[in-house]
């Protein structure tokens, strides 16, 4: 798609700036998806290929075009020419693909009225797309959800039948369960679409290589201490003490366990947690000191971070090393390990 057609798909004119450009793109958007204010919305429907043309058209022009006009000029006339190739374009996400992935997910996108006010979500694209950072998170989240329940779901009616689980009273045990084993499964479908060690250096504040040529990536991290454990010293060093249900906990120097490791931002948590869990880290960590009245100049905290910034949580400083990578990034096991919960979900049934 070159910057002129963009602009058509639009409907706007060379001299129009970008705050306009973002209005019409709003309006659009909401035109091509008169259903989205409905909450519980999200399935692919009619307008979906409509919606990925607005949405290209205008990720385009937000990027400025220069890139990719330039590939455009590159395909040869014929393909550019053909209705094959614009469809191609507008069914797309523009992201790698996990072949292996044990499920394809929804690419999730926002809803928004003339003003911004978001007004519910809906599908932009299907396939077993890997998240980067140009896909919201908690859409990303909502998508694996969505793959978790609707396996879920196709389990139960197996067992029980078209109706489903919906057609008898659940036990609270039963209702436990389900809820454990959802659990569980977004954690493992997730992992199947992050690629981690690409994302440590999108995600990291810093970064350096040490003398071995080995990246070092530093993060803001956080303490979440254990109900009467003592809290630590600023300045003090902490080492991992083990692993449980993808908690990493902490001890200090005497070995006394004080809690596991928390993020500010949540991203961090799919992200770092299953690389201590592939042991494909070494880290560093150590407590910040008291943060004074104000942030550091230029340093801005997001929601969750003012959230758990004080009471049971505790500043840390994060320094991770990655280690060689063995294969594609990712644990082999992991379709293996959804269909073994699969099974124990079914048999519990």
């Amino acid at each position: 798609m070159t910057e002129q057609e963009a602009r058509r798909i639009l409907g706007i004119s060379a001299e129009t700036d970008m705050q306009e450009i973002k209005k019409r793109y709003r309006r659009l958007m909401l035109q091509a998806h008169p259903d989205a204010a409905d909450p519980s919305g999200g399935s692919c429907g009619s307008h979906t290929l409509r919606a990925q043309e607005i949405n290209l058209a205008y990720s385009l022009l937000k990027q400025g075009g220069s890139r990719n006009a330039s590939a455009s000029q590159e395909r040869p006339a014929a393909e550019k020419g053909s209705s094959a190739f614009r469809k191609k374009s507008r069914a797309a996400w523009n992201a790698p693909v996990n072949p292996q992935a044990y499920t394809e997910r929804e690419i999730l996108h926002y809803a928004e009225d003339s003003e911004g006010t978001v007004l519910g979500n809906f599908c932009i694209a299907r396939g077993k797309y890997q998240w980067t950072t140009e896909e919201d998170f908690p859409l990303f989240l909502l998508s694996i959800s969505q793959c978790a329940k609707g396996l879920l779901d196709t389990l139960e009616n197996s067992f029980y039948g078209q109706e489903g689980s919906s057609a008898f009273s659940p036990s609270p045990a039963r209702r436990a369960l389900r809820s454990q084993t959802l659990a569980e499964l977004v954690y493992l479908l997730a992992q199947q679409f992050i690629d981690s060690s690409a994302l440590l250096r999108d995600l990291s504040r810093k970064q350096r290589a040490d003398k071995n040529g080995a990246s070092i990536f530093y993060f803001s991290a956080m303490l979440e201490t254990e109900a009467g454990a003592p809290a630590p010293e600023e300045g003090a060093l902490l080492s991992p003490a083990g692993l449980r249900r993808h908690r990493l906990y902490l001890k200090d120097p005497s070995g006394q366990l004080l809690g596991y490791l928390s993020f500010p931002d949540d991203r961090l948590y799919y992200v770092i947690i299953p690389l201590f869990e592939q042991r494909r880290v070494q880290v560093r960590i150590q407590v910040q000191e008291s943060p004074g009245p104000q942030s550091q100049a230029g340093e801005k905290s997001s929601g969750a971070e003012k959230k758990k910034g004080a009471g049971r949580y505790q500043r840390l400083h994060l320094w991770v090393k990655l280690l060689p990578e063995i294969g594609n990034g990712r644990p082999e096991s992991l379709n293996l390990q959804i269909e073994q919960l699969l099974t124990r979900y079914r048999q519990a049934l």
